[in-house]
């Protein structure tokens, strides 16, 4: 028997105590098992009718007083016949009824099994089964919209009808291509492959502009504080986290290795990472701190980079300054109450937004600061939050391909290129829009995709 053709079984709940926790089953002996376990007949109430049972081991042993409930395929999540376990929510109860269930003739589910399930039966495409993934490791309610819309069939709703297009323009140019001499076959001509392609790829771009803002949402972002020793970084972090995180002082180098705290800004999950100070030091322990904070602020989304607003900028504000001026930032003048003016004009313009007065100790100017990382982090354009967004990379790198091949199309047929090359560019397109959607998917990339799942989804 192979793998597909076995009856699987796990905890359908995170563990843990609780009021509840659900063993699911799926596959051809989900009934039998369930009927062995529970002594309940599948036909004796309507489907997905809850039914009260005690549970039983092989022995007759009583191992929980249950609800149990029945869902026949192909009209249930995984297109198999589908049996539910709703226990009391102790994992040792969990632990004993799936080990009876294993007993009784199923085997332990693997990671995203329920899922890759559903989706060889056409229950969903690869992208709504990322959709459901998502949905479940949402760390903020937009990004719970966001994969929830995804789940429902989102990226579907605008990938497959230009893919369907676009196997129907290949259509017409194979059919142009083979049966040239023949009477009766519809011509295509240059001019319409160019349009059709022009049309299509325009629709591709808008959708690939979507793919930072629904990436951000899905993974979040990492914003660092940066500048040098002394100038309120910890005391921001503090405040923008809204608890006291990171130990503030006046001695400066207080930082001598990074901190970082948890932050939702207009939805989207922000790491904030209170960095070491930047400046040259002899304290080998200082030393690998600020090593440290430069490959953080390297490899940061945005970097708040912090000048004390009180004094004149020195040399090594504007060495430190210097080190992060290439990468997306924007300037705070802290200590606003104390502001000294020459500071304020020299970074007036600075980054792409100049500088944002504030004070970390009162908390002046941070809903300006919040509001500036805002239109950097969130989307622009609220449409984007409508629609579901790519998310994934590899989202983005089919859209992407598949644009590439659609530009060469243009191209051949821009050129009155025989059609045989702008076809092998459309297909090559709709290929790799099958392949976003999961019509295409080599296994390796499925076994990425479906172990990242939890063992009972």
């Amino acid at each position: 028997m192979t793998r597909e053709d076995a009856t699987i079984v796990a905890p359908a709940t995170p563990g843990g105590t609780g009021a509840v926790s659900v063993v699911r089953l799926s596959g051809p002996d989900a009934f039998p098992v369930a009927v062995r376990l529970t002594g309940l007949s599948p036909s004796g109430a309507p489907p997905r009718t809850l039914r009260r049972c005690p549970v039983r081991d092989a022995r007759g042993g009583i191992l929980d007083d249950a609800l149990a409930v029945f869902f026949p395929g192909p009209d249930s999540f995984t297109g198999e016949d589908v049996a539910e376990l709703h226990l009391h929510g102790n994992p040792v109860v969990v632990e004993t009824v799936v080990r009876a269930a294993c007993a009784a003739g199923a085997v332990p589910a693997e990671p995203g099994e329920f899922s890759r399930r559903a989706f060889h039966r056409g229950k969903m495409d690869l992208t709504q089964a990322e959709g459901l993934c998502d949905l479940i490791a949402a760390r903020t309610e937009a990004a719970a919209r966001s994969a929830l819309r995804q789940m429902r069939g989102g990226i579907r709703e605008e990938i497959a009808p230009l893919r369907d297009r676009l196997l129907s323009l290949l259509v017409l140019q194979e059919a142009a291509i083979d049966f040239a001499e023949e009477e009766g076959v519809p011509a295509v001509t240059h001019v319409q492959i160019n349009e059709r392609v022009s049309d299509i790829a325009h629709r591709l771009e808008a959708l690939l502009r979507s793919y930072e803002a629904g990436h951000r949402l899905r993974d979040g972002a990492t914003v660092a504080i940066a500048g040098v020793a002394n100038v309120g970084k910890s005391r921001l972090l503090n405040r923008m986290a809204g608890e006291d995180r990171a130990i503030v002082a006046e001695i400066p180098g207080t930082t001598r290795d990074y901190l970082h705290a948890d932050i939702v800004i207009d939805g989207v999950p922000v790491t904030l990472i209170d960095t070491a100070g930047l400046r040259e030091s002899s304290d080998p322990v200082e030393r690998e701190g600020v090593r440290r904070s430069r490959e953080i602020v390297a490899s940061a989304d945005f970097v708040l980079f912090v000048l004390d607003g009180s004094r004149p900028a020195g040399e090594e504000d504007l060495a430190a300054y210097g080190e992060i001026a290439v990468l997306p930032h924007l300037v705070l003048l802290n200590k606003s109450d104390l502001a000294a003016e020459e500071t304020g004009s020299r970074f007036a313009g600075a980054g792409k937004r100049g500088a944002v007065r504030l004070s970390a100790k009162s908390g002046e100017g941070i809903d300006r600061l919040v509001a500036a990382v805002s239109l950097e982090l969130a989307p622009a354009d609220g449409a984007i939050r409508a629609q579901a967004p790519l998310t994934r990379a590899r989202h983005r790198r089919a859209v992407e391909t598949a644009l590439s091949a659609l530009s060469r199309a243009r191209d051949a047929a821009g050129e009155g290129l025989p059609l045989e090359f702008p076809a092998a560019d459309v297909r090559e397109a709709a290929g790799a829009l099958g392949e976003l959607l999961g019509e295409v998917a080599p296994e390796e990339v499925l076994d990425a995709i479906f172990g990242t799942f939890c063992i009972g989804k």
